[in-house]
């Protein structure tokens, strides 16, 4: 997609003021350079035009950008609550040989699959099968803890009690609903937010065209109008981008 190239650091703010200066670039050829505007020369529309469409861009960039915040820190909650179920599984999986034998080799697969897998290569977009199944089969395990008795006895381990099944229970389906919670942020997108930032990129159209348009009896003049337009823009824009 558009907003996932390029992905580096600033990637997204050059992409932003490459397509703006082009929407700028594209407003001027359209007003200045065919002869759909040149009845304003005689006729010149009056500066308060400008203000419409400038006015619906700004409270549509402004929405889009509250939008991009609210799902930034709802990201990083949810990373943050799968790297604590992650983190606590370990810790309680060493205090016994038992639980260490059955969830050391589903809480591998599932780092491995979710960093090379729905995060690396997915974008955290789709789901993989494959953790769907880790997942079920650490359900599994942890429902077939025999607590209360050890595997192996060894004086720095702990035998594994009820309410160390009942947590590590309980740090499945926080790590099950933190996945959930990241796949469903990764999954907003998809084309439902090209068409947003395709509803942005022309409407900030129909505003340099209409900045044109209000210069276009003034000729010297259009360019500076164009240029504060587009450099007005760019960085919100591109801030968005690098979020969403």
């Amino acid at each position: 997609m558009l907003y996932f190239f390029p992905n580096f650091g600033l990637g997204p703010v050059i992409l932003a003021l490459i397509i703006s200066a082009a929407l700028g670039l594209a407003a001027y050829l359209i007003v200045f350079k065919t002869r759909l505007f040149d009845h304003l020369i005689s006729m010149p529309l009056v500066a308060p035009y400008v203000g419409v469409p400038n006015t619906v861009l700004a409270l549509l960039l402004a929405f889009m950008a509250s939008s991009v915040w609210q799902n930034t820190s709802a990201a990083a909650a949810a990373l943050q609550n799968e790297a604590t179920a992650l983190s606590r599984l370990g810790i309680i999986a060493a205090t016994s040989p038992t639980v260490a034998s059955e969830l050391k080799g589903d809480l591998s697969s599932y780092i491995q699959l979710v960093e090379q897998g729905e995060w690396g290569r997915e974008y955290n977009m789709k789901r993989a099968p494959e953790i769907d199944q880790t997942l079920s089969n650490l359900y599994m395990r942890a429902w077939t803890i025999d607590a209360g008795t050890c595997a192996v006895r060894e004086a720095e381990f702990l035998c594994t009690t009820k309410a160390m099944a009942a947590e590590i229970l309980t740090e499945i389906k926080q790590l099950e609903a933190a996945r959930e919670q990241r796949l469903s942020i990764g999954s907003q997108a998809n084309l439902g937010y090209a068409r947003k930032w395709a509803f942005i990129y022309l409407l900030t159209l129909v505003s340099n065209v209409t900045i044109g348009a209000v210069h276009r009896a003034l000729v010297p003049m259009h360019s500076t109008g164009l240029l504060h337009d587009q450099l007005a823009h760019p960085p919100l824009q591109g801030i968005q981008s690098t979020h969403t």
